[in-house]
């Protein structure tokens, strides 16, 4: 369930899911470069949670695991009241893990494959599993699907807040920076070029995210939207499961399914 290519269609959602809550935002706000280097940060994060998840030819999952956790032992700071935070506060660290484990089930159900009771139950304790690799201890997790859906819902309704720096996410997310390409372009013709699928994921990311988040993130959604998302979500959902799996997997997951060397880029 984690290596389809569309799962990447939820990325803006989990990163306002993320950084909506304070101490997300705070350790976004003061070491991230997610406005200057968006598309680096975004390569470079996947390519971390997938050999969590997969492992690589010169890592194994318990040495990602490691390398992710050790990546955010120097995160920490103040907030404006006074109080201290960490990035490896438990609480904080286990909503971005959530928000993964909730984003790969949400954007299945849109443009894959929808998991049955019993699939979501295996699924979530494996995804226990990952969580463990990056040092998240059982009793930061909930024991089940059950549970964490119960404690997913009851943080989004009481605990995510809007901020600034959530702000600027959003505007990243809906106007992604140019990325590195091999021919200069210029930024009006990137701009065309690039609408179709930033209008997708613009729908994506506001369309799935709970009703109550888009209202208190003035975020505005209608049923002219819903409609083209849903219309969307059919075309990519009856073409996707269609592609041979070395076109529709991402790299790692092609090579950890069939046993497959990855070959460097």
């Amino acid at each position: 369930m984690g290596g389809d290519w569309t799962l990447l269609l939820g990325g803006g959602r989990a990163l306002i899911l993320q950084v909506a809550h304070p101490t997300v935002a705070a350790g976004v706000g003061q070491f991230s470069d997610y406005e200057s280097a968006p598309w680096k940060r975004l390569v470079g994060t996947l390519d971390l949670y997938m050999r969590v998840i997969y492992g690589g030819r010169d890592e194994t999952p318990a040495e990602a695991g490691e390398r992710l956790r050790s990546m955010h032992r120097r995160i920490k700071g103040v907030h404006e009241d006074g109080s201290h935070w960490h990035a490896l506060d438990p609480a904080a660290f286990h909503w971005v893990h959530a928000t993964l484990t909730d984003g790969i089930v949400e954007m299945n159900a849109r443009f894959g494959h929808t998991m049955t009771t019993l699939e979501l139950e295996l699924f979530y304790e494996e995804m226990r599993e990952v969580g463990r690799l990056y040092g998240l201890r059982e009793q930061d997790m909930p024991p089940d699907w059950t549970a964490f859906r119960a404690y997913f819902d009851e943080m989004v309704h009481t605990e995510l807040r809007d901020s600034e720096t959530l702000q600027n996410v959003i505007r990243s997310v809906f106007h992604p920076a140019k990325p590195p390409l091999p021919v200069p372009l210029p930024e009006s013709v990137w701009n065309i070029a690039s609408w179709p699928g930033s209008e997708l994921v613009r729908l994506t990311t506001v369309g799935s995210l709970p009703a109550v988040l888009r209202g208190r993130f003035n975020l505005a959604w209608s049923r002219e939207k819903e409609l083209a998302l849903r219309a969307q979500q059919r075309a990519i959902k009856g073409l996707f499961p269609r592609l041979p799996d070395r076109v529709r997997l991402m790299p790692p997951a092609y090579a950890a399914r069939h046993g497959a060397t990855l070959v460097p880029a």
